[in-house]
């Protein structure tokens, strides 16, 4: 950093009254793994294009799984259990070894081999199809007749925890591990699966509208899931599913990136690592999707908890079976084609068996490339304009086809306890479009995408729609729900007005195309305090026209198992805006402290720098640093045991007290937005 730069910050933080900070919490080194995917995910990246939360998200959860605790949300699988998930896999086997029977004789042609496993998108399900496929969720959920401690729902989804969690992530293990793991679901059902083209969503102009978070598909999308046919799902822990779509600051898989997944010839250019924030990734736009459900989709060792799951993994598939049938039309041969080298992660090396334990052992990464589990599944093809395979739920708008939106009212309650009407869709639609099934000439790739231009950003109406809504946090740590095992942070959060935002606030005889809070009007004053250099973002996130805008903060433990986040309320008008935001961590302990990592960003996904105070300054100069911090249980204590408490710290509005009305030595972590065209990282 400059001296001028650093300047600056001792400048302005001094002017704000920025507070003080206990040794109780000290930052630490972010940990190194984390930094150096930060490094190369951000490497030829730019930050005016790419937001600095996508490539945290990804590095977080990366090392999360990483070192996670196998034994967290692992169950102890009875005897009766295991045999069961054998029996699915025995299953499975007998039904590839008639398809390759068929295959061998010569008047079957690829094309004719018979599949019970059609999959559609869910909204061209006929509603006999979709009751089927709801049947069966509900059905394994509350069946406990194998395993008397879990349903056989949550038997077949422990498959995604644990040791196997981290095998079927972060490497070309992702496809095939978790193809086996949707056909072993579907098995169990005797139903084909569905899967859900969120591309269809991310295109319209508010995705959060979607008809698939309504009554009639998955539910609804903020907090707790009340409506839908998953209404009032407990999780193998005992609480209730929980989602807050669009608050992730990620944005779902749109056709542009899917086109730019399918442009690729070889899996290892689909497959991370993957140097720099590729578009190319398809762990990238599937963290996306998760992160933009947000609550137990949001953690890998929980996401299977929502049946949302199932529909994307599907969908997910039928890319990679299309991408293999592309290559085929290329001369290449999928069936060999797995990376090799030094560059493999662990654990997803082609000779690797899917590591399911302690069952399903039996499928090497590289068999299950074969063409024989490709013939297993027929894929009706995406919806295409102009027919959108004439489903009543979706429409054809600019060439492409979207998700109808329910109804503008929202699906929980009016305020004082109405309720709220369900979306207003012809339910009963007896025949829909028929489509010939996907063959190796359906092409959605396109050749001329350039990997720097696919737009991963939330869209600005999507960022505006979550303003009116809350964030329910899942209160997980450690694999338990357990609110005595959380405290309390004050959290500051100085926000500088972005550029290009006009209020249209004018002053009387001034210059009416810029607004009276802009600070191209005091220019030397803003510069004085440090706003400037401020980074021009290629696409703009939409101010809410009152200024009214979230800044998100979020604690990850990097020494337990456990997420929060919140927000504060700040105001886009002002040159510079001053909140707070109270954030819960693991409880340290005179045997653990508590080391996590804490991460702010707004509702687009741009990222906030910490910031922490130069030793020996008593808190008048402070300097940037990692987000990274260790918290001790010694006294005078830097935290709160509850919400209330972390707000009386801050605050006193006694007005006969003789004290401070605001605390400020009561908030030791500030996030700064300032914009500036730097990694917060760095």
């Amino acid at each position: 950093m400059s001296r001028e730069r650093t300047a600056m910050f001792a400048v302005a933080f001094a002017l704000v009254a920025l507070p003080t900070i206990s040794g109780l919490i000290t930052k630490i080194p972010t940990p190194k793994e984390l930094y150096e995917c930060y490094l190369y995910k951000s490497l030829n990246a730019s930050i005016s294009e790419t937001p600095a939360k996508v490539i945290q998200e990804f590095c977080i959860s990366k090392y999360i799984v990483q070192h996670m605790d196998e034994t967290i949300y692992t169950h102890n699988i009875t005897k009766e259990g295991v045999n069961y998930l054998n029996a699915m896999s025995r299953e499975l086997n007998q039904e590839i070894t008639a398809m390759e029977k068929l295959q061998k004789k010569p008047r079957h042609k690829r094309q004719a081999f018979g599949t019970w496993r059609i999959r559609k998108e869910i909204r061209t399900l006929t509603r006999q199809e979709f009751q089927a496929l709801v049947n069966c969720f509900n059905r394994l959920k509350n069946d406990y007749s194998i395993d008397s401690s879990m349903s056989t729902y949550d038997l077949i989804g422990s498959m995604h925890t644990g040791r196997a969690a981290r095998s079927m992530h972060n490497g070309p293990g992702f496809f095939p591990r978790h193809m086996l793991m949707m056909l072993i679901m579907e098995t169990a059902c005797h139903s084909p699966m569905h899967y859900w083209d969120m591309t269809m969503d991310s295109d319209m102009i508010v995705p959060t509208d979607s008809i698939m978070f309504s009554e009639e598909f998955y539910g609804n999308g903020d907090g707790i899931v009340r409506t839908g046919p998953f209404a009032h799902w407990r999780t193998p822990i005992g609480t209730p599913i929980i989602r807050n779509i669009g608050s992730g600051g990620e944005s779902l898989a749109g056709k542009q990136g899917i086109r730019a997944m399918l442009s690729r010839r070889r899996l290892a250019e689909i497959s991370e690592p993957q140097v720099g924030h590729a578009a190319y990734s398809v762990e990238v736009h599937h963290n996306g999707v998760h992160n933009w459900i947000d609550g137990h989709m949001a953690r890998l060792n929980t996401a299977w908890f929502d049946p949302i799951f199932y529909g994307i993994h599907s969908f997910f598939t039928l890319i990679w079976i299309a991408f293999k049938g592309l290559q085929r039309n290329r001369g290449i041969d999928p069936q060999r084609d797995y990376p090799l080298g030094p560059n493999v992660p662990s654990g997803h090396e082609f000779f690797q068996r899917a590591d399911f334990r302690p069952f399903l052992r039996q499928i090497s990464n590289l068999d299950a490339l074969a063409d024989t589990y490709d013939r297993m599944v027929t894929y009706m093809p995406m919806p295409r304009c102009p027919s959108c395979d004439n489903s009543p739920y979706l429409v054809c708008q600019r060439q492409v086809c979207v998700s109808r939106a329910r109804p503008r009212m929202r699906q929980n309650m009016f305020m004082f306890g109405r309720k709220k009407r369900s979306a207003n869709v012809n339910p009963t639609p007896s025949v829909y479009g028929t489509q010939k099934p996907l063959s190796d000439s359906d092409s959605l790739a396109d050749d001329n995408v350039d990997n720097k231009t696919i737009n991963i950003l939330q869209s600005s109406e999507t960022a505006l729609s979550t303003l009116d809504q809350p964030y329910q946090n899942t209160f997980l740590i450690d694999g338990k729900s357990d609110l005595n095992q959380w405290v309390w942070l004050n959290i500051k959060i100085l926000f500088e007005r972005p550029k290009g935002f006009n209020f249209h606030t004018n002053l009387p005889g001034q210059n009416n195309t810029v607004d009276m809070y802009d600070t191209s009007n005091f220019e030397r004053i803003a510069e004085k305090i440090g706003i400037h250099n401020q980074i021009t973002y290629k696409k703009q996130c939409s101010s809410s026209g009152s200024g009214a805008a979230k800044v998100f903060v979020q604690s990850d433990g990097l020494n337990y198992a456990g997420r929060y986040k919140d927000y504060a309320i700040v105001d886009e008008r002002q040159p510079i805006y001053s909140s707070v935001s109270y954030i819960a961590v693991k409880k340290p302990t005179t045997a653990k402290t508590t080391k996590v990592l804490l991460t702010a960003f707004d509702t687009c996904g741009r990222s906030c720098r910490a910031a922490c105070p130069v030793p020996g300054t008593n808190g008048n100069s402070y300097e940037p640093c990692k987000g990274a911090f260790e918290i001790t249980s010694e006294y005078p204590l830097m935290y709160s045991t509850s919400y209330g408490g972390a707000v009386s710290a801050a605050f006193s509005v006694h007005l006969e007290s003789k004290g401070p009305m605001y605390r400020v030595n009561n908030h030791p972590i500030t996030f700064v937005c300032d914009h500036q065209n730097k990694w917060p990282w760095e």
